[in-house]
């Protein structure tokens, strides 16, 4: 579901500035304290955690139309728990709180857009922890699947980027995907290609 994307020059308007960033740039980094919000016109931003042993898993994906950030800004805790990373080219639009809230109270329709945009975001995290809480990485694989098909029993999901970003998704190394991938097309359950997982 691809959220409602709002007009910058709303946020410009409001003290907001608009940057363009390229595919890998790092914009914030773990444990970094949230000054501004973030809001994503064009591209992803990924938020990675980077464990002690040098693992990355993905805490969220943020895409066209939605925030980061915010969540933080109001809350007691404003230190970023992972690295906030650009995983396509991307816009993003910073804000600060005083100017975001500003801008709520004077645009209904953003607010609409906003309390939207929250409610996917609290819905989505819901969904990860439900995944990252399966006993393997099969179960993981499958109910990752569904979840893209939606009302579907069978069909296509597109692979988001690369199979190191699923990994990251699922919460595993790369090396562990491939193999159990493998071990599933062997079986007869899916099949795959560099762009996409299938379920027959």
């Amino acid at each position: 579901m691809e959220e409602t994307r709002l007009d910058v020059d709303l946020f410009t308007a409001f003290g907001g500035r608009t940057v363009c960033v390229r595919k890998g740039s790092i914009l914030l980094l773990q444990g970094d304290v949230c000054v501004e919000i973030g809001y994503v016109s064009e591209g992803i931003i990924d938020i990675r955690s980077v464990t002690p042993d040098g693992r990355t898993w993905q805490i969220q994906s943020v895409g066209p139309g939605m925030f980061f950030g915010d969540v933080l800004m109001f809350s007691g805790e404003r230190r970023y728990l992972g690295n906030v990373v650009a995983a396509t080219d991307a816009i993003v639009t910073w804000i600060d709180a005083d100017d975001f809230l500003h801008l709520l109270s004077d645009r209904p329709e953003i607010l609409k857009a906003y309390l939207s945009a929250l409610a996917r975001k609290t819905f989505d995290v819901k969904q990860q922890v439900k995944l990252l809480s399966l006993p393997d990485l099969r179960s993981r694989i499958l109910f990752w699947i569904r979840l893209g098909l939606g009302d579907a029993r069978a069909g296509s999901v597109q692979i988001p980027g690369s199979k190191e970003r699923l990994a990251e998704m699922l919460g595993v190394e790369r090396p562990s995907l491939s193999r159990e991938l493998a071990r599933m097309k062997q079986a007869g359950l899916l099949d795959y290609s560099r762009t996409e997982i299938i379920l027959s």
